[in-house]
């Protein structure tokens, strides 16, 4: 994570501490994951306020990523669309239309 604050960041794998990433259902050795790949924009939070403890609490859409289908004309489908690996030229999805 590249905090904006960071002025002397290297903006690579050593600028940072490694982030916990908050989850949906977390488990012993069950649950659900997702980490965000490189280049999202995450939303990070501080444990007790305490700057030496972030946590990625989720990950943001903008300029640059935009959602897998325009908005509002498909503000009825819920999904979850991940995208191949580099060089995976592909995708998989899981949708439910609730029009």
């Amino acid at each position: 994570v590249q905090f904006h604050w960071d002025r002397e960041g290297q903006a690579d794998e050593h600028t940072s501490c490694w982030l916990r990433v908050a989850s949906s259902w977390a488990g012993n050795a069950y649950g659900a994951i997702a980490i965000p790949r490189i280049g999202m924009e995450v939303l990070v939070t501080f444990l007790e306020g305490d700057p030496d403890q972030p946590l990625v609490t989720g990950c943001l859409y903008h300029g640059v990523h935009q959602p897998p289908y325009e908005l509002p004309a498909n503000k009825t489908r819920t999904l979850l669309k991940t995208d191949s690996s580099p060089g995976g030229g592909g995708y998989n999805e899981l949708r439910i239309e609730d029009r």
